[in-house]
């Protein structure tokens, strides 16, 4: 089982777009095997987000992972772009 987290910073112009985007983002993910999602945006850095969920395979992550980086739609919201939304996985040791 690997631990999925992807962080980012809205673009403050475009927050009310990301979201929307955001409310099926659980529906979504699910559908490519991933469980336990969370969106969560920092208490002291308004505007930065990070998502959590787990995948059972390293095949999953990079699937999740490179289609999250190529969706032009949310990734527009994102300040910076694709190039600023990080996407990390770890495993427990």
């Amino acid at each position: 089982m690997l631990t999925v987290f992807i962080e980012y910073r809205l673009d403050a112009a475009k927050r009310s777009a990301a979201l929307a985007q955001l409310a099926g983002m659980a529906d979504r993910l699910a559908a490519l095997g991933a469980t336990g999602y969370r969106c969560m945006e920092g208490i002291d850095q308004p505007g930065l987000f990070v998502e959590s969920f787990a995948v059972s395979s390293a095949e999953q992550y990079e699937q999740i992972k490179a289609w999250r980086q190529a969706d032009e739609a949310f990734c527009d919201c994102v300040a910076g772009g694709a190039a600023k939304l990080h996407v990390w996985a770890f495993r427990d040791i």
